[in-house]
Order: C-alpha cells, then structure tokens, then sequence
C-alpha cells in the first residue's frame, strides 16, 4: 500500500453530514516498535484516540458513484503502553473507504479487497485531500461504514508511519507533546478500530483495547508527489 495511500487526491464533491451531529471518539490500537522523543519501545501496545463532529464529515467521489469520506479530528492522543500518554501536534483526519476498491481504481493493487478507516497525518491542512497513514484497520465488518456511528471492527491493518520518517527526502515523522514520533514497523498482522458516537473517554480508558499488528504507512516523499 504505497503510493495509493501516499496521496489521497481525490475530487471534493459534496458535504456529507448526518442529520444528527454529534461528537464522536475513534480509537486505533496495535502492536508495535518505534521511538518517541528519546524513549524507544518494543512491541508495545499503542492506541490512538481522536475526537471529532460528525457534522464535519465529507464525501469525496473517486469514480462514478464510489466514494470516499473524511472527517478532520479535533483532538487526538497516543497511548504507549510503559511510557504514557501524549499529544498528537499535527492535523489529522480519519478517511472511511466503506467497500472493497475495485482493481480498476486500485491498479496496482496497493489496497486489500476489504473496506478500510484509515487514521492519517493531513499533508495540506485544512484541505483533507492528501494524508500519511499513521494507523488503520480493515475488514468486512467496516462495509458501508461512513464514520458517523458507532462501531467496532478487527481485522487486518495496525499503527505505523513511513520508514525513515525525518531523514533526507523522507517526510517528517508524527509531531507530539513528547517529541517526535517514528514507528519501525509496517502493515503485518491485525488491527482494531472502535468508534463511539457522544463519548469522550479518558486517557486511561485506552488500555482497554488490545490487537496485534504493525502499520499503515505512504512511501516517502521524493520530488513531486505522484
């Protein structure tokens, strides 16, 4: 999954926004290794948790009558297990793809044959057109899923970014209150994703959830992006 997950470039053809606005908390868990700040961590348990409206969704047509849909997040936290909680400084969205995208979108084959919500850093905030995946899951149960209900799916996917994050020609890796945040691994096993429309859990609540696997990351960035 590089280079269709490297830019989400799609055409912006309309608001979607349900009829009953409402807050709402995603959260991303998974296994994985990487580095904040100073502080490494080895197979840890990571979980993302980001709040949003669900007045805020949109829809993005990228064929004739199949969409995609975003939704910025107001506020997102990282959980690592054995070093604490911390702040995500970066624009994020979660994008919604709610059916399997057929092969003559995904020519090169870069997405599984399942319906993906994918947690991203947004490139060109405020538009909400291209992103780095920094975790994901999919899986059947995420079929005509649209971001605004609550929801909870396992399956394959995990939390992650681009290799080499913050090295020449690469992006920068994921800006937070306790410095920056890399990951040393990729997309290899599960994932899990939960949606919760009204709640705003605590950052201990967190550790509840658990999965094993690794990470949605985008190719990195060489000259013009394709």
């Amino acid at each position: 999954m590089k280079s269709f997950i490297a830019a989400l470039a799609f055409a912006l053809v309309g608001f979607a926004a349900p009829a009953d606005a409402a807050p709402i908390t995603y959260e991303f868990t998974g296994i994985a290794s990487g580095k904040i700040g100073a502080t490494t961590f080895t197979n840890a348990l990571v979980v993302y948790t980001g709040t949003a409206d669900t007045n805020n969704i949109i829809s993005f047509e990228v064929a004739p009558g199949f969409f995609f849909y975003a939704i910025p997040l107001n506020a997102l936290a990282v959980n690592i297990a054995g070093i604490g909680t911390a702040t995500v400084t970066d624009a994020t969205e979660v994008i919604s793809i709610p059916q399997a995208v057929p092969d003559d979108i995904d020519t090169d084959d870069e997405l599984p044959p399942f319906p993906i919500v994918l947690l991203g850093r947004i490139d060109h905030p405020p538009d909400l057109d291209s992103f780095t995946g920094m975790a994901g899951t999919f899986s059947n149960a995420l079929a005509g899923y649209l971001l605004n209900t609550s929801i909870a799916a396992s399956g394959g996917g995990g939390v992650g970014f681009i290799e080499h994050c913050s090295e020449q020609f690469h992006d920068p890796c994921i800006g937070t209150s306790k410095g920056l945040l890399s990951f040393t691994t990729n997309i290899e096993s599960e994932g899990t994703f939960t949606a919760t429309l009204g709640r705003v859990p605590e950052p201990a609540s967190l550790l509840l959830l658990s999965g094993g696997l690794a990470g949605f990351v985008r190719r990195s960035r060489r000259g013009k992006r394709g």
